[in-house]
């Protein structure tokens, strides 16, 4: 296997966690306090009507084992007083009828608007779908998935979802979903409405191949020169320019580096990007005795202040997210959160939540949302025959 085949392989396997998989339940761990230091404020999210689920009216869950809705991403246009989200909605693909059966696992991008402050959402439409397609290289047959989307409204008054696309062929590989060609698409529109219209392909890394013609290259962005991939953005407005962050996750022939994964911080030009910083990285992960730390969504908290949402993550643990934590910036335009003279970031709110599997994470927040922070539970049943991803309205607005 070559080194881009090879690097394609084990990001497809490492990236598993983001659709989640396993078994038993188990309550996650908050971080410990800091001595010294404020102490965040603590919720935690019971899978009853103290954290109520939020169900999307036009758009049910599907029916297959795999289902709900996840990787929400919030912003309210002051324009029209209207909240929009998009999200990840998911099923099961068939590849094949067989016998024997032969399926993959299907994640697209949907749209939906809140007219009452998040108090009930109305579907919109899909910005994307799973797509049957041809690897350009190979010719091999699979699917297009998209997951981990993330809507802004930017100064010149254009809509922008940006989201991760790959490629999954279809069948297996040593008994589990592969996938590879990771990429950035994006859509562009000056309503809501029409996101999606015009999806293109934008961004790639050494984690795809050059066949499918991504117009920025994300290795030959200073900063970033050693990111296999970039995953799981957040896009933010702010000072009139749109800014991106981002996971990068670094990869070589010896496997996965979390002590060089890191959370970075990107403002979009003209021409691509340009990189400001690392927001946070292993050091952080440490401090909270988690593995990485993933999912990133920047907002402006009710006090004005700009805070940034993240995933804890505790690989190969049982739940492998360990809930949400809110930071708040210092300096957003260096990436610059606030820590205390030891240079320890520190937490403003955390919330945990039962679930297990992938577990509970991959939050997002806008102040004039009823819901408060968005919170997603995963629970595995307990035959492992079905994954429900369960989105939740916390009410807690840091």
């Amino acid at each position: 296997m070559n080194f881009h085949s090879s690097i394609n392989l084990t990001v497809g396997l490492l990236l598993l966690s983001s659709i989640g998989c396993g078994g038993g339940g188990s309550t996650p761990t908050n971080p410990p306090p800091i001595s010294g230091d404020p102490q965040p404020a603590r919720f935690h999210c019971g899978a009853d009507s103290s954290c109520p689920e939020i169900l999307i009216n036009g758009d049910p869950h599907s029916v297959d084992a795999l289902r709900g809705y996840g990787d929400p991403s919030l912003e309210f246009d002051t324009a029209t007083n209207t909240l929009w989200m998009s999200y990840s909605w998911l099923n099961i693909l068939i590849d094949q009828p067989g016998p024997p059966v032969s399926f993959d696992l299907g994640v697209r991008t949907h749209l939906a608007k809140s007219t009452n402050n998040g108090s009930s959402f109305e579907f919109v439409r899909a910005i994307n779908q799973p797509q049957m397609e041809a690897h350009p290289d190979s010719g091999v047959q699979g699917w297009s998935i998209h997951e981990v989307s993330t809507l802004v409204k930017q100064a010149d008054g254009q809509w922008q979802v940006l989201w991760l696309k790959y490629f999954n062929p279809f069948g297996t590989v040593t008994g589990v979903d592969e996938r590879q060609e990771f990429l950035y698409w994006k859509t562009t529109a000056s309503a809501p409405e029409n996101l999606g219209d015009n999806a293109q392909v934008w961004a790639s890394s050494i984690a795809a191949s050059d066949s499918w013609n991504a117009p920025i290259d994300i290795n030959a962005i200073s900063g970033l020169s050693d990111c296999t991939v970039l995953t799981e953005p957040a896009l933010f407005n702010f000072n009139n320019q749109t800014y991106l962050a981002s996971s990068c996750l670094v990869v070589d022939l010896s496997g996965r580096r979390t002590d060089l994964e890191r959370l970075v911080l990107l403002r979009e030009t003209a021409n691509g990007y340009q990189f400001i910083g690392d927001i946070m990285n292993a050091s952080d992960a440490a401090q909270l005795g988690v593995d990485v730390i993933q999912q990133a969504d920047i907002s402006v908290a009710k006090d004005g202040s700009i805070i940034m949402l993240v995933t804890p993550v505790k690989l190969g643990a049982n739940p492998d997210h360990q809930g949400c934590i809110v930071y708040e910036f210092t300096d957003f335009e260096n990436a610059q959160l606030k820590r205390n003279s030891a240079g320890v970031a520190l937490p403003r709110n955390i919330i945990t939540a039962d679930g297990n599997g992938l577990g509970p994470g991959l939050c997002s927040y806008d102040a004039n949302s009823n819901t408060g922070i968005m919170l997603v539970i995963t629970t595995v049943t307990q035959n492992n025959t079905d994954i429900v991803f369960s989105l939740r309205a916390t009410g807690v607005h840091p």
